[in-house]
């Protein structure tokens, strides 16, 4: 970890510093980020009653960028931002350059750990709403590997070398890995994650559109819910970076801009799987159409055409009894005439008066649709 040439740099060279830049954009991240998440906590605990483990991830989450944002501040304390020449020629230069990158190595795993579990937050926010099997199976599929891939890379910052502390101070000997295996991987892992964001982007338009809500409120939740499109962005930008990973000559200038866009990945995504969250809050300052119509949620919007004709299991969020209410078995008796929408339950009646279904269909009668349920509370 040396400069790679004893000649002398100009003053602008050495005066030269990104360390400002990446405090700014690590604790805007980070704030930004702890924010939303406590006002999502707050719907949830107060107005829904029904915390959830998608919020108790993002929460989680939450507390590994705010590590990293304390720790990568810590490292620019320490000379990260400027020239290694720099740091170099600082009293405790020596010093200082394995502290940092014993600071970059720990600010690297929180990263991941705080990207993996901030869109698997939105994952499991998502399946909770969602009812095509197709759908549950893919989401399913994204939360495992997008886990086993992230907690590899993590795991892989410090086994890349039998003695980890060769990689944050060269003189103590050690048998370590190409450093192209641990940034070739790197690269597969930012590449990945990037195309998750955009999977996770997409799937609520396949599922809000099924949902019963009128088109306005389907397209101000779906653009909501595809809020991780601009994490995915950010973690396409990251990944064109992660070949400084195997700079050392000057790795303290050339890692700030990876570490910055690691930081805004991680802080666009909590707030992608947050906002929708928020909608009873944003309902209590802005009303939609005229008066103070209620909006439609759709974590409590089903199609329609999804409830059984004869028998059903279904799953409906949690209740104020923090139990999770399951419809145990639906009975129903259709009229022949109607054609699925359920429009004939919402009509006002007249008798039936034994009229024969050739004279009764069409006129305005009795409700045809009856559904006996059996409900429980779990835990």
């Amino acid at each position: 970890m040396t400069s790679g040439n004893g000649a002398e740099q100009s003053p602008a060279y050495l005066a030269a510093s990104t360390a400002g830049t990446m405090r700014t954009v690590m604790w805007l991240s980070a704030g930004v980020a702890t924010v939303i998440v406590a006002l999502r906590c707050y719907v949830r605990l107060s107005m829904r009653k029904a915390f959830g483990l998608d919020d108790a991830i993002a929460l989680l989450a939450t507390a590994f960028l705010i590590a990293y944002a304390a720790v990568t501040t810590a490292g620019a304390a320490n000379g990260l931002g400027r020239h290694i020449a720099y740091v170099e020629a600082l009293p405790n230069g020596p010093d200082n350059l394995i502290e940092i990158a014993l600071l970059v190595d720990i600010g690297e795993a929180l990263a991941i750990m705080a990207c993996t579990l901030g869109k698997t937050s939105f994952a499991i926010t998502l399946y909770r709403i969602v009812m095509e099997p197709w759908i549950k199976y893919t989401l399913w599929f994204i939360i495992i590997t997008m886990n086993v891939v992230n907690v590899l890379a993590a795991v892989f910052v410090f086994a890349q070398c039998q003695d980890p502390r060769h990689l944050w101070n060269p003189s103590i000997a050690s048998k370590c890995w190409p450093t192209s295996v641990f940034t070739n991987f790197s690269l597969f892992v930012g590449a990945y994650s990037g195309a998750q964001d955009f999977v996770l982007a997409l799937l609520p338009w396949v599922v809000i559109m099924g949902l019963n809500m009128n088109m306005r409120e389907k397209l101000a939740v779906a653009f909501a819910m595809s809020l991780g499109i601009f994490a995915g962005a950010a973690a396409i930008v990251k990944t064109t970076y992660l070949v400084n990973l195997s700079k050392k000559t000057d790795f303290t200038w050339a890692l700030p801009p990876l570490l910055m866009w690691a930081a805004a990945e991680d802080g666009l995504a909590l707030v992608a799987c947050s906002i929708p969250v928020l909608r009873p809050l944003l309902r209590k300052f802005v009303t939609v159409g005229s008066g103070a119509r209620k909006t439609t949620d759709p974590e409590t919007s089903y199609p329609l055409h999804t409830i059984a004709r004869t028998e059903d299991v279904m799953k409906v969020r949690p209740d104020k009894y923090h139990g999770q209410a399951i419809i145990e078995s639906v009975s129903r008796k259709d009229n022949p005439y109607d054609d699925g929408s359920e429009k004939s339950i919402l009509e006002e009646h007249t008798k039936h008066s034994g009229l024969p279904d050739d004279q009764w269909h069409g006129q305005r009668s009795r409700i045809v649709a009856t559904r006996e349920v059996n409900v429980t509370y779990g835990p």
